[in-house]
Order: C-alpha cells, then structure tokens, then sequence
C-alpha cells in the first residue's frame, strides 16, 4: 500500500512534518516487503534512520502511525478528488471510485495478513467519507419529511460505499469498476431521493431561476424600489 503524506499544514513545524514524512515513507516501505503485524517500531526506526526515541516522540505505537498515515491519506485523496461544484449525485459516484481503487491498492501493495491494517483503514476511510457526505448534506438542506438525520444518512451511505468497495475487491473475477458504478450507484443515491433535487428544482436550475436566484432577485427588486 502506497502511503502519501498530507499536505503540508501552514501552522506545522517544518522539522515536525521532515521526520514524520521520514516514518511514513519508512513504514510505507516495510509494508511493501512483510505484513503489517510483522513491523516492529525499531524497524521503522532504522529505516527512517532515526531512533526509538525520536518515533515515540511523535507516534504512541505503529498502529498510531498507521492510523495517522491512512487518515492522511484517505483526506488528501479525497478531497483532490472531488470538484467544488460537482453535483450530490456526482459526488457519491466520485466517492466510490476513490474508494475501489484505495482498497484494491490496499490488497495489491499489502502481504497479507492484513487484519490489524484493513481495520485501521476501514475506519478512516468510513470515518472521512462520514465527515464529507454531513458536510454536503447539512449544506444541501432537504426534505423536511425525510425519516432519516443528515448524521444518519450520512453514516449509512459511508458504510454502504465502503461495503461495495471492499466487496468488489475480494471478487475473484472482478467486474470493471465501470460496471460496478453502474450498479451500485442508483442504489446509493436512492438512500439520498431527499437531499436530491426534484424535477421542478431541475427545472428551474435550467431556466436559472432556482429558488436561491428568485430570492436575490427580489431583493435586487426591493432594493430598487426602496
């Protein structure tokens, strides 16, 4: 499993973000020789050319390290992914691509067994797909009537999407990831039909007269007028 580094914080201290790219290419390596739970601290260590001291400086364990890697990863990836203005529907087919090709990357670049490894993955891509699917989804309002919270909705689709990645990945004569697209996309925005716009909104985005632009053209009227 390839790991990137994050982008580089503003408020980071150079020397900070220098030895942890050192752990995360050090461990990124090792990973792509033996399996994850055969990694011990003192082998990242010296592949880092750094000492025990220095890891624990700024990782409790490997399993931290990894977490953060994969955290980092799963973050910078997606959100160099996905468009600023691409639609809710555009987004969840982008978030699923992302996530076949993340966790089939996963099982080419890792020797198995990958236990302790895929679950700390798991949970930080379900986690990130989480964060950025409530984000859309308290921005994008929705029905009123909808059963479902935007947390509850939002948690339901990130495992929904992590579920068909990883199911498709241990397929032994794997479907395109078009096809899997193709299929599994309308059953994942059907979970979504309320946060989706309806054929009137569609209509009146065509004809630019969305309710957004119907609200600021009345208050350019009532500023005219005033």
């Amino acid at each position: 499993m390839l790991i990137k580094e994050s982008p580089l914080s503003e408020r980071e201290d150079p020397r900070i973000t220098r030895t942890r790219k050192l752990l995360i290419d050090a461990l990124n390596e090792l990973m792509g020789e033996k399996s994850f739970e055969a990694i011990t601290v003192s082998e990242i260590a010296e592949r880092a050319t750094l000492n025990r001291a220095t890891f624990y400086a700024h990782f409790q364990d490997k399993f931290a390290l990894l977490e953060y890697s994969m955290r980092n990863l799963v973050r910078s990836r997606l959100h160099a992914e996905l468009g600023a203005n691409s639609s809710l529907a555009e987004m969840i087919e982008t978030l699923l691509r992302v996530v076949c090709e993340m966790v089939e990357g996963n099982e080419k670049h890792c020797p198995p067994p990958r236990g302790q490894m895929q679950a700390l993955a798991e949970k930080q891509i379900k986690d990130e797909i989480y964060t950025v699917l409530l984000q859309r989804l308290e921005s994008a309002g929705g029905s009123r009537r909808q059963a479902a919270s935007a947390q509850q909705t939002a948690m339901v689709t990130a495992w929904a999407i992590y579920g068909a990645a990883f199911q498709w990945s241990q397929q032994g004569k794997r479907q395109s990831l078009d096809e899997l697209v193709r299929q599994v996309l309308p059953l994942l925005t059907a979970n979504l039909q309320a946060y989706l716009p309806s054929q009137a909104d569609a209509r009146r985005a065509v004809a630019g007269r969305t309710p957004s632009a119907l609200f600021h053209h009345h208050l350019r009227l009532h500023h005219h007028f005033a």
